[in-house]
């Protein structure tokens, strides 16, 4: 993608800080249908833990970085945990390499390689164009844009230093196995308005850490999730997992919640990693990682892990001419839409219906509120599987207790609307990104 790409459409987001929390959780699992669902973000319920969500987020979005080291509950979770524990540590290797293109220079200052987690800090100097708030950005690619590795290009938020700018990428290695020193290719695409290539191999060695193998497994039904090792680093900790789903569960996604000794929660830096992903029968198995920004081992005698999985759910349509009322259901979990009532009146299409049949599960009721909004929505039949901007239309509680609501929309500028062309489309699988189904859960010793 270009740069210009990313710029026209990031600047048309706006973020209030006041609803970006609850947006955040609402917002998850929106991914158009056949894309696989980018796995490299948390999904959980604390303020704190939905900043790290935001982490690789951020990179794609500067509006949101913006607003998320703005925000003094959230910047403190939005900074480099590991690189700032390893640096303290004296730990971080220090380089100084440069590339240099049409008067900018990009130096890479400093690389850690901890566990799982890669680090890499670098300056920019020279004649940069900045945006009209005074923001600069940058494009980068790394591994040369391999397609099997999530976020393989990116957006980086740079801030301003004495000298320039300044900036951080942090990521995961994508691989199961991990060398003890290597390098990795790393390309600046753009920097601010400037396109160009300032490519860098950057060495890494990799710190100590030690491997720590488990056999727990925990499983419901027909999903199964076994933890087969902890990865103790210097700064970090990663938690390896396998996890087999049946042959309609190719996109669900593991989700973890971490717990000490002492039942503290832990936050996580990355969730749901997939690793390498085969089918072996009817069952799709999934090598995965989720990252914690701190080393544990010392500090808890065990890890209690309680797994969730966010199962996949295919879109589900009702026609306009159809008889109500007409339940969607999940044949996998117990999420509903009960389609009520339906009507055409004139250039108005209205639509009542029922989530979960009124049971909110602990859930706020904004995020229902969101869903009844956006996922219930009404959509041409030649373009059901397409994700655009929505019909004009209106949202109104019919009853707040029971999870009622009406969704009016405006026809009134459709060219020769004909109710045979259009179809009400229901996205159960934004509820279920939200209400994981929730398996056993299992814990694993630190102690030798």
């Amino acid at each position: 993608m270009k740069k210009k790409f990313f710029q026209e459409e990031y600047e048309k987001i706006e973020v209030p800080k006041e609803a970006v929390l609850q947006a955040i959780k609402a917002g998850v699992g929106r991914a158009n249908p056949g894309e696989k669902p980018r796995k490299n973000k948390a999904i959980v319920l604390t303020a704190a833990a939905a900043a790290v969500i935001l982490i690789s987020t951020s990179f794609m979005v500067p509006s949101v970085s913006k607003v998320m080291a703005d925000m003094p509950l959230i910047g403190q979770f939005f900074k480099d945990k590991v690189g700032e524990n390893l640096a303290s540590q004296k730990l971080i290797t220090q380089l100084n390499e440069t590339s240099s293109h049409n008067g900018i220079d990009v130096s890479i200052t400093s690389a850690y390689y901890d566990g799982a987690v890669i680090g890499v800090t670098f300056d920019v100097r020279g004649k940069v164009k900045t945006d009209q708030e005074g923001n600069l950005r940058g494009i980068y690619e790394i591994f040369d844009g391999d397609k099997r590795i999530d976020d393989s290009k990116e957006l980086v938020y740079l801030e301003h230093s004495d000298n320039g700018y300044t900036g951080q990428i942090q990521l995961i290695y994508p691989k199961l196995e991990l060398p003890a020193d290597t390098t990795f290719p790393l390309e600046f695409k753009s920097i601010g308005e400037e396109e160009g290539s300032w490519r860098f191999n950057v060495p890494i060695k990799q710190l100590a850490y030690e491997t720590i193998m488990t056999d727990k497994e925990s499983e419901k039904g027909d999903i199964k999730v076994h933890f087969d090792s902890i990865i103790a680093g210097k700064a970090s900790t990663a938690i390896n997992y396998t996890a087999s789903f049946p042959s309609e569960g190719k996109y669900d996604q593991v989700r973890l919640a971490v717990f000490d000794d002492k039942e503290n929660p832990i936050h996580l830096i990355a969730d749901g990693i997939d690793l390498e992903t085969k089918k072996t029968g009817n069952q799709f198995i999934v090598k995965g990682r989720t990252i914690i920004p701190q080393a544990l081992k010392g500090k808890t005698s065990y890890l209690e892990i309680r797994p969730a999985v966010a199962l996949e759910e295919p879109d589900q349509f009702v026609s306009i001419n159809e008889l109500t009322p007409v339940q969607i259901k999940s044949n996998r979990q117990d999420l509903t839409v009960n389609v009520e009532k339906v009507s055409l009146n004139g250039k108005r299409f209205t639509i009542d219906f029922q989530i979960n049949n009124g049971e909110n599960r602990n859930e706020p009721f904004n995020f229902f509120q969101d869903f009844a909004k956006n996922d219930v929505t009404l959509v041409e039949e030649s373009r059901k599987d397409i994700y655009e901007a929505p019909i004009n239309h209106t949202i109104k509680t019919l009853d707040k207790a029971k999870l009622r609501f009406r969704s009016t929309f405006d026809l009134s500028e459709l060219n020769n609307f004909n109710p045979e062309d259009y179809v009400v489309r229901v996205r159960l699988g934004s509820m279920s990104a939200n209400m994981p189904l929730e398996i056993e859960p299992v814990k694993i010793e630190l102690q030798n």
